[in-house]
């Protein structure tokens, strides 16, 4: 894929997706004032998760504002207990109810092998997915992808789908590029999204990420967005100061030197290392 220089990008069945967005997350006492300086900040791709408590605060969020339903673009995630073809039906739908809304911008299964599964992980991984192109079917998801999916998992999806995914989000920053995994999903015309670890000040503080925001002159905030931009990814953020996420933007107006994308590609890696799927304890 090409470098994103766009605000909004096309995925393969042609819906046009922000390629900044916002990931809203359990553990935050503030998610609706978060979520209100986010749209405040001019983000209008909010990647929501599937703990209800934060559909309701977004959806409580959303209500205090003006901003209409079809200027967001909002994901609604399926969580590791509700795989399997009818639990995921009654959990999307759950959801949308909890968010106020009646459909999502984009459905995604949140991580390919949950451990209470495991042990039938192909079928419920293949009914899993069927639920998901059942809901883009009926309209009530204009898109549908995965998370956190490696090649194998990718490869196995598309063995078994008749849609293919139109999106994989996957932990990217410099230090860790998950470059097979982006390979395969570019090789297969899947939108990459890429966002950092949530505990993300580390890569953010390094030095490495100093010298270069210095050289660009700009925050390194910005330069792990144009990271991602460079690598053809939409890029998610946290954070809960207005003028950093409206900052962000900025990350549309420079470009990365190939060489330096390359360094980030390989500098150390300041956040966790890779978690197997196949093998993580939930």
């Amino acid at each position: 894929m090409h470098a994103i220089n766009e605000t909004v990008t096309n995925l393969h069945n042609g819906v046009r997706v922000p390629t900044l967005g916002y990931r809203v997350i359990p553990g935050h006492a503030n998610t609706v004032n978060n979520v209100l300086t986010a749209l405040s900040a001019g983000i209008r791709h909010f990647d929501i998760s599937s703990h209800p408590d934060v559909e309701k605060a977004f959806a409580k969020a959303v209500s205090k504002t003006n901003v209409p339903r079809e200027e967001l673009f909002l994901t609604v995630r399926i969580a590791n207990e509700d795989h399997g073809y009818e639990r995921a039906i009654h959990a999307f739908r759950n959801s949308l109810t909890r968010l106020q809304t009646d459909y999502a911008d984009l459905l995604m299964i949140d991580w390919p092998n949950p451990k209470m599964y495991r042990d039938n992980y192909e079928q419920m991984a293949i009914e899993t997915w069927k639920a998901l192109e059942t809901a883009y079917k009926s309209g009530a998801a204009r898109a549908i992808g995965v998370a956190n999916y490696e090649a194998r998992h990718i490869e196995f999806c598309l063995e078994h789908s008749e849609i293919a995914p139109m999106v994989n989000e996957a932990r990217i920053y410099p230090g860790f590029p998950f470059t097979d995994n982006l390979y395969c999903a570019n090789e297969h015309r899947i939108q990459t999204e890429g966002f950092l670890p949530e505990n993300y000040q580390a890569v953010l503080q390094s030095r490495e990420l100093g010298i270069f925001a210095e050289k660009y002159k700009v925050t390194p905030l910005q330069i792990f967005v144009r990271y991602l931009f460079e690598k053809g990814c939409i890029a998610l953020l946290y954070g809960e100061d207005q003028k950093e996420l409206e900052s962000c933007f900025n990350a549309y107006n420079f470009q990365l030197n190939p060489d330096d994308v390359k360094y980030m590609d390989v500098m150390k890696n300041y956040g966790p290392e890779n978690i197997n799927p196949d093998e993580a304890d939930f």
